[in-house]
């Protein structure tokens, strides 16, 4: 045993003319670069740990009202190049796409091309000029869909720890004449959206692959912080104002067989009142950077879809007539769906 640690002591070090032993100059090279790898592993681990604990939230019960009480400005990084539709040569086939685990998620992976998120973003935009006092068919003739990007369904399935779990999701109605808007107490524009990763809806079991996705080969996790005072609806010249509270929600869309993304529904759970606007800000805009990405708001809808919000109905705020509650609730429940 002596002689096997006289040898690496040898190999690691020398005795200069006084008989002293010196570290080997490749010693102290390898030394520093064990130092280093140390310093940025634990750098990594201790970022890892700030991240998860931005984002690992415990929800809270709320009522069914929604959202937030201030803006907060978002940075934008520097968009890719738009062209109106689709990237040039950007796979259109899923199967070209490669998904990748991201930095803080296993299931929820970064799609690469990166360029695929721009038909979802497309779909975002349509979500968010119906926020913003677009009737559901104006937006779908703005954003050149030949029909509403969305798909009602009761329940999705979703990768989660424990495996596949089925969550119910609820919807908006579809009435295509029906209007809101999202406002805060200044009356401006509240809403704000950012993706969560994405994963595809099959499993290789063996040398089989099972499908459980139905017609949506990929599905995005999209956050929604709502953080809007009032709701306005219109419906057939009826106009009713409800305050909300404000709300992070997380919504499902899908690409799907005719390779368009379309809005699956919001999960029914979690959600959980928004009271700091400021740190749910940045947190949305760290997770969005790290699946290529960046948070969508008003400001990007008036910047790359050249939309604007609608003009709010004047005297909005005092629009609490609950007979008008009622006729809208009628004419939704009663008029034609698309």
């Amino acid at each position: 045993m002596k002689s096997l640690l006289k040898t690496i002591l040898d190999g690691l070090t020398y005795k200069n003319l006084a008989g002293h032993r010196q570290p080997r100059a490749y010693t102290v090279v390898s030394g520093l670069l064990l130092l280093l790898l140390l310093i940025a592993g634990g750098m990594a681990l201790l970022n890892r740990y700030l991240i998860m604990r931005m984002i690992h939230v415990t929800p809270v019960a709320i009522t069914l009202s929604r959202q937030a009480s201030k803006e907060t400005a978002t940075t934008q990084p520097t968009p890719l190049p738009q062209t109106g539709e689709i990237f040039i040569n950007c796979p259109a086939d899923s199967a070209d796409w490669s998904l990748t685990p991201s930095y803080i998620s296993e299931n929820y992976k970064v799609i690469q091309p990166a360029c695929v998120y721009q038909g979802l973003e497309k779909t975002i935009a349509w979500v968010l000029a119906i926020r913003e006092g677009y009737s559901r068919a104006e937006a779908t003739a703005e954003l050149g869909f030949t029909q509403m990007p969305m798909k009602q369904k009761d329940r999705v399935t979703i990768p989660a720890d424990q495996g596949l779990v089925s969550v119910p999701v609820s919807f908006i109605p579809p009435d295509p004449d029906f209007t809101e808007w999202r406002l805060n107490s200044q009356g401006k524009a509240a809403v704000t959206y950012a993706l969560r990763g994405c994963f595809r809806t099959t499993t290789v079991v063996g040398n089989r692959v099972e499908i459980w996705g139905g017609d949506y080969s990929v599905i995005c996790l999209v956050v929604e912080d709502a953080e809007n005072t009032h709701i306005v609806y219109a419906l057939n010249d009826h106009i009713y104002t409800s305050t909300a509270i404000p709300t992070r929600s997380f919504l499902l869309f899908g690409y799907g067989i005719d390779e368009t993304w379309v809005w699956l529904g919001t999960q029914e759970s979690p959600k959980r009142e928004i009271k700091d606007p400021a740190a749910d800000a940045n947190e949305r805009e760290v997770v969005a950077t790290l699946y290529d990405s960046w948070p969508w708001d008003a400001k990007w809808l008036a910047s790359f879809h050249h939309l604007m919000m609608r003009t709010p109905p004047d005297n909005w705020q005092n629009m609490i007539d609950e007979g008008e509650k009622q006729a809208i609730l009628n004419g939704l429940v009663n008029g034609e769906n698309p």
